[in-house]
């Protein structure tokens, strides 16, 4: 089978838009896709080149005290061989609490006629380990959403385009689209491969656990997903769209409790709600003065949240990093990480993820495009480890 477009996954996940839809010839993006996976090697492409903005960001920064950014090491393409203790040498670092995975929106433009592609791109499934290094998880083809569970294994969504080279109407009704819930092995296995696709239903991986994965489900809300059954249980009832919106939208899940933006996009406000898993009660509404970046994270234990959140300064755009109590809302921190710059009318930099090392400390990457840009950037190139805490 062939995996899905890249435009056509994008208007799956966000087909509560109210964008018009449109005929696309699917055979024709997918030999456009392969082409510029050719050229760009290690990373994977965004479909159509579109100006897809790059959002959030981050500094090093810690309350009271400030480390270097440390850069990332060369790509691995499988995990590495367990550690050996030197007699004498420091004790390992132990591993993070959570897994941290390059993930994030990228765009790339052909600013001059005739001249190269510049721009940044991600990869499909490339996780920051705990010793600056950079791990390329080998998936399927149309794999997206990845989480990344404490024990090795992936969970993500796989999509196929069922009916290559047919012309038809992209969105959420399209015929002839799998969208199927994996999850593999720490050593690449799929132990789960399962269709979930409902047509005309919009879906997203909000998140996932050693048990249950946690899909948005259109229409429906927030929905459990035993991973070993297959059995749906409707966590929290969202049955209309919210802004235009999937519900649980940027949303993490942790402990119990699930953080997800609410609002419509909002330079002047990020809006965010915490519920418990359990019934959907909100336990509290945050706020902060600024637009919700990606790479919004809740603590191990869940009673913090990370927020990166941006600001226009001009043509430019501040970023900034709230650190805030899930239960109170009371911000514990709340920092200046650094402006962003356009490049050829994309934003020039941003964050790629972010987890917690653990209840109090949290790594964010942050990538920025060089000045001038030379050719089509992956993150790995150009990310950088920014750590906050609070005291």
């Amino acid at each position: 089978m062939d995996a899905v477009p890249e435009d056509l996954a994008e208007l799956v996940h966000r087909a509560a838009r109210a964008t018009a839809p449109y005929p696309a010839d699917l055979a024709t993006l997918r030999r456009r896709a392969r082409l510029r996976r050719r050229r760009r090697t290690a990373t994977a492409v965004a479909g159509l080149v579109v100006l897809v903005a790059l959002t959030g960001g981050a500094v090093p920064l810690l309350v009271g005290e400030h480390r270097p950014a440390a850069p990332l090491a060369a790509l691995s393409q499988s995990p590495s061989s367990p550690s050996m203790t030197v007699p004498g040498s420091p004790p390992p670092t132990p591993a993070p609490a959570q897994r941290l995975m390059l993930s994030g929106d990228g765009g790339t433009v052909r600013p001059h006629r005739g001249g190269p592609e510049v721009g940044l791109v991600g990869g499909v499934a490339d996780e920051l380990r705990g010793d600056g290094s950079v791990l390329r998880h080998r998936v399927p083809a149309g794999w997206e959403e990845t989480v990344a569970l404490p024990d090795g294994r992936l969970v993500g969504l796989k999509l196929t385009d069922l009916m290559p080279g047919v012309r038809r109407t992209d969105g959420p009704d399209v015929a002839g689209l799998s969208i199927k819930l994996m999850v593999l092995s720490a050593e690449g296995r799929a132990e789960v491969s399962r269709e979930i696709r409902v047509r005309g239903q919009a879906l997203r991986l909000a998140g996932a656990d050693a048990r249950y994965a946690y899909l948005a489900r259109d229409g429906v809300g927030l929905v459990s997903h035993e991973l070993t059954t297959g059995r749906e249980k409707t966590l929290i009832r969202v049955p209309t769209k919210i802004d235009g919106e999937l519900p649980f939208r940027a949303a993490d899940v942790a402990a119990g409790r699930v953080v997800s933006v609410t609002g419509p996009a909002d330079m002047t406000r990020c809006q965010l709600d915490v519920r418990r898993l359990n019934g959907g009660s909100r336990l509290s509404r945050l706020t902060v003065a600024g637009e919700c970046a990606p790479s919004i994270r809740l603590s191990p234990d869940g009673s913090l949240v990370a927020v990166p959140y941006r600001r226009p300064n001009g043509r430019n755009l501040d970023y900034r990093l709230a650190i805030l109590d899930t239960a109170t809302g009371q911000r514990r921190a709340d920092q200046p990480l650094g402006t962003a710059t356009p490049t050829f009318g994309m934003t020039g930099g941003g964050t790629w993820g972010a987890a917690w090392i653990d209840d109090t400390t949290v790594r964010v990457v942050w990538a920025h495009l060089p000045d001038p840009p030379r050719k089509v950037y992956s993150v790995a190139e150009l990310a950088r480890v920014l750590t906050v805490g609070v005291q």
